[in-house]
């Protein structure tokens, strides 16, 4: 759960663990980043398919837990897939220490401020 976000981010539950494996097998179809599927695409496939409602947000947390246990799950500007080559981790992998390099710097400049 995240700080002053607990309302958006809860730990998954077992309902959620069961979405887990269905997103897993499901993006196995999605080989190579020229075959991503948008996140928007895959909670909509939920809500059409299926009784089951997530949010991009539960889906993303969802994602983590999923790479969190090894699946190599990749991201793009056009959404989520399995890698068809090593190019393709290397460049999520590239992406995601951005993110965590920019948060890095959003927290120096707010710690000037305690």
């Amino acid at each position: 759960m995240i700080r002053n976000f607990d309302d958006y981010t809860p730990n998954l539950n077992d309902e959620d663990l069961k979405v887990a494996g269905i997103v897993k097998v499901g993006l196995q179809k999605y080989i190579g980043k020229d075959r991503a599927i948008p996140g928007s695409k895959i909670c909509a496939g939920f809500r059409i398919n299926s009784s089951i409602k997530i949010s991009s947000v539960k889906l993303r947390k969802i994602i983590n837990y999923l790479r969190n246990q090894g699946e190599p799950i990749c991201s793009s500007s056009k959404g989520y897939f399995y890698p068809s080559n090593s190019k393709e981790i290397k460049d999520t992998c590239i992406s995601i220490q951005q993110r965590v390099d920019s948060q890095l710097q959003v927290i120096h400049e707010l710690s000037k401020h305690i």
